[in-house]
């Protein structure tokens, strides 16, 4: 069985139009299989009929076995119209097992499958991130043993890395001819987070954002993904600064009712300050202002305003703020939302105590 990622795979078939006779999607980022799906679909190029293009569920509502799946998959053969793409969606964590006569069934099948139908293992359950990592030590991994053969390519959705996500969304824009700028992508990233691989679900809503002028710059992300715009994000930052404690606690409040998560807050918060250290050492080594911008991917419209922030914070006090806001973010995580509004709140009382 050969193992590739979405990225990998979604290349591979649109160079090749063609897919393997049995594919096996599994991933905590299953929206990703929608979109392999949605891609081999428009690559097979027929009229979607309820003959060729169907869909299978296994969960609390539907009972499908497998032996009617497979015997559908050799129904299928060499005339265009009688060529099948076939779904079967897990969308149970107890249907994941294979019962006897599945497993022999589909053993069967493996060893010689259809060369004119797909067949789609599609692993989509609603699991948090832990849940689904101990799900996939034990029985997603016997689930590909179960599917293991020369034939079957598997497809692991959570493998794919920043530069992969990055080509994507240009080329994405690029075949919608929409011009998005480098900031903006790296704004992306620092918005999403771990979470940037799920910048693919909204690039439909952000090419729809971007129709008048056809154009993506950083200053729009913020507005386009959270739904509020930076301006707000840099009034809280400068309220800190300024240890202006009530202008920061109504912007903060602002951001919670506009249903901005305290994780995003302190998630930018903690790239803002690296940006400030960061732009501190880059001074020391005598870097020019133009090539800090261009590292720490600062637009123009703000880079003087911020190289003198830099200049003007002093080194104890960047180092400190940024172990009170990783402390936070800790916090965040281990107690809950509710407790990170009341630590956002303090936040600006402790770095007016900083000395």
């Amino acid at each position: 069985m050969s193992e590739t990622t979405f990225f990998g795979f979604i290349n591979r078939i649109q160079a090749e139009k063609k897919f393997p006779p049995l594919l096996l999607l599994y991933g905590f980022n299953e929206f990703l299989g929608e979109y392999v799906i949605g891609e081999i679909s428009r690559v097979f190029g027929q009229n979607r009929t309820e003959f060729n293009f169907r869909r299978y569920y296994f969960d609390n509502e539907e009972e499908n076995s497998w032996e009617e799946i497979i015997s559908e998959a050799n129904s299928s053969n060499f005339f265009i119209s009688a060529q099948k793409i076939l779904t079967v969606a897990i969308r149970e964590e107890k249907k994941i097992a294979l019962n006897a006569a599945a497993k022999k069934a589909v053993s069967n099948y493996l060893q010689k499958p259809n060369p004119h139908t797909t067949l789609i293992v599609f692993v989509s359950l609603d699991l948090s991130r832990d849940d689904y990592k101990q799900l996939k030590k034990d029985k997603i991994k016997k689930l590909k043993e179960h599917f293991d053969s020369p034939n079957t390519v598997c497809i692991d959705l959570d493998r794919s890395g920043a530069a992969e996500i990055k080509n994507f969304i240009k080329q994405y824009m690029k075949e919608r001819k929409i011009t998005i700028t480098v900031g903006a992508i790296e704004r992306i990233q620092e918005i999403m987070a771990d979470d940037f691989v799920s910048i693919i679900h909204q690039l439909p809503k952000l090419e729809a954002a971007a129709a008048p002028s056809m154009n993506i710059d950083s200053e729009d992300v913020d507005e386009l993904i959270t739904g509020i715009n930076s301006h707000s994000i840099w009034d809280l930052t400068e309220a800190i600064e300024k240890e202006d404690a009530a202008v920061y606690l109504d912007i903060l409040k602002y951001l919670f009712i506009n249903g901005i998560k305290p994780s995003f807050i302190i998630g930018t918060l903690i790239s803002y300050y690296h940006k400030i250290y960061t732009a501190k050492f880059l001074m020391k080594h005598r870097f020019s202002n133009a090539d800090i911008g261009t590292v720490l991917q600062q637009p123009q419209f703000i880079l003087n305003k911020f190289i003198a922030l830099v200049r003007n914070f002093p080194d104890f006090k960047i180092q400190e703020v940024l172990k009170l806001i990783y402390k936070l973010d800790y916090e965040s995580k281990t107690s809950g939302e509710e407790s990170a509004r009341i630590s956002l709140q303090n936040f600006i009382f402790q770095v007016k105590f900083l000395k």
